[in-house]
């Protein structure tokens, strides 16, 4: 299994194929799991892609301190050390993409691109009281339903809930309240490597035109909306997020 150590914790990950590097950071409550469409994609089309379980999350170990978003980010940072990589092709999805916000603030010079999926650099204060008085299960059939559009399929919206489910309650609760007190506004003009912006029609979590309005202020960034499509496009049209996201990477 292979892992490393980062501020003393145990972090999963798992790396296929090769080529330039496609690191991928999953969203709120995830694991790499999520990425499984696209891990097994862009590593035949020539990537060697590297997707890690942040700290808490999937089969890394959970730490004793409250967890902050600049935490999650020396995770992505050491991961990139202990593996030796430089100029990385990095896309994050939700939480994800807050992470590499922080990442990019610290280490600008790792990036060769940036895929933002489904992000704001704001979210509103993360309404986690509501949470108190459900269990994991609960939650993760919550977020399996708003996740993806009313057309996506039951099958899908089960693989979200099984793999939420196994998330920490107190670290679900700490990941959301951390992402949602950052405010990466002000980065965005100074983010100056290619940048695709990814949103769904359908997404009233990041909205599109959330997503455009990014683009308007990082200088060299383009906009896909998926239509018919909620807060997940890496999930929910696979098919199409690959190929745009490769389109991307090519161009």
């Amino acid at each position: 299994m292979p892992e490393f150590m980062s501020d003393g914790l145990r972090i999963f990950f798992v790396e296929e194929g090769e080529g330039e590097i496609l690191f991928l950071v999953h969203g709120l409550g995830e694991s790499h799991e999520t990425w499984k469409e696209q891990i097994s994609f862009f590593s035949k089309e020539g990537f060697k892609v590297v997707a890690l379980d942040l700290r808490g999350h999937g089969k890394s170990e959970i730490p004793k301190k409250r967890i902050e978003i600049e935490d999650f980010a020396r995770d992505v940072i050491n991961l990139a050390a202990f593996r030796s990589m430089d100029k990385v092709n990095f896309c994050g999805y939700s939480m994800g993409a807050v992470v590499l916000f922080e990442v990019y603030k610290l280490k600008p010079e790792l990036f060769k691109t940036f895929i933002i999926e489904a992000a704001v650099p704001q979210y509103p204060p993360a309404q986690t009281s509501l949470l108190e008085n459900m269990n994991m299960d609960e939650i993760a059939r919550q977020v399996a339903d708003f996740a993806v559009s009313p057309l996506a399929p039951e099958k899908l919206r089960e693989d979200i809930y099984q793999i939420i489910r196994k998330t920490d309650k107190e670290i679900y609760i700490e990941s959301a309240e951390a992402a949602c007190s950052k405010n990466y506004t002000s980065l965005l003009p100074n983010i100056r490597v290619p940048t695709l912006i990814v949103s769904g029609e359908l997404d009233y979590i990041s909205p599109p035109e959330a997503a455009r309005q990014m683009a308007e202020q990082i200088p060299d960034a383009r906009v896909v909306i998926f239509k018919k499509t909620g807060h997940m496009p890496h999930r929910e049209k696979a098919e199409d997020f690959n190929a745009e996201v490769l389109k991307f990477l090519r161009g």
